[in-house]
């Protein structure tokens, strides 16, 4: 069983997966950076440039999901020296940082507590470990002064999937940044270069529709690519195979 539930004020989303069948899963791109609680340790997923595997676990596994260009500038750390791996949180933070988050999560179903705060619909107890979570997340964020231009710049990687995709330079431009300078922005915000991200987003626009129902061919144009094929090498290229 899998649930989300997004919280606005931490530009992130709850996750909580139980019940996972032994054996290896596939984890594919989507652009995003995980705080994950897996047993005894908090790790940070860095984003992915192509799908991996991952050993599935019966144990109840629990994360923040943080959209395009949050995470880094919580941890105050550029997203390319955690792409396409996974870091123990306390590798990266200062360890006063998960203290101040544990002694927090004691109290954060009281009123005006970090989850309340958050505008999490408190429908249902949470463990111990999504308090911590909520916690080291709240503590970040209150002491993060954030960069609006990685967000804005992920949207507009994002927005609408135009087809043709418009090129880096155009991008950089609506940004005043020269082509080079915007590559080397978006490693240090996204973990991967602009032409990635863009093939990342696009590539989960896609499924989006393929889920809703829609078949590949109809999806493919919505999501902005030139043709089903055009989708099928990306995909093919994500999934690496």
């Amino acid at each position: 069983m899998y649930r989300q539930t997004h919280i606005p004020r931490l530009q992130a989303s709850l996750w909580v997966s139980i019940g996972q069948t032994p054996g290896e899963s596939l984890i594919v791109p989507d652009g995003c950076m995980d705080l994950i609680r897996i047993g005894p340790t908090i790790i940070i997923a860095g984003a992915d440039s192509t799908a991996r595997g991952f050993a599935g676990t019966p144990e109840p596994v629990i994360g923040l999901r943080f959209g395009p260009g949050v995470l880094p500038q919580l941890l105050a750390t550029s997203a390319a020296e955690l792409a396409d791996r996974v870091t123990p949180l306390e590798a990266v933070v200062a360890p006063g940082i998960v203290a101040a988050a544990q002694a927090r999560a004691a109290g954060i179903d009281e009123p005006g507590s970090p989850r309340r705060r958050a505008g999490e619909a408190a429908a249902e107890p949470m463990s111990a470990h999504a308090r911590e979570l909520l916690a080291i997340a709240t503590v970040l964020t209150d002491r993060t002064v954030f960069d609006r231009r990685p967000m804005d710049m992920a949207g507009l990687l994002g927005a609408g999937m135009a087809s043709p995709a418009r090129t880096v330079a155009e991008v950089a431009a609506d940004f005043a940044y020269s082509p080079r300078q915007l590559r080397r922005l978006s490693a240090e915000w996204f973990g991967y270069g602009p032409k990635h991200l863009t093939k990342v987003l696009r590539w989960q626009a896609a499924r989006a529709f393929l889920t809703a129902g829609h078949t590949r061919t109809a999806a493919a144009a919505r999501a902005g690519y030139a043709d089903a094929a055009h989708l099928w090498r990306d995909e093919r290229s994500l999934l690496g195979r």
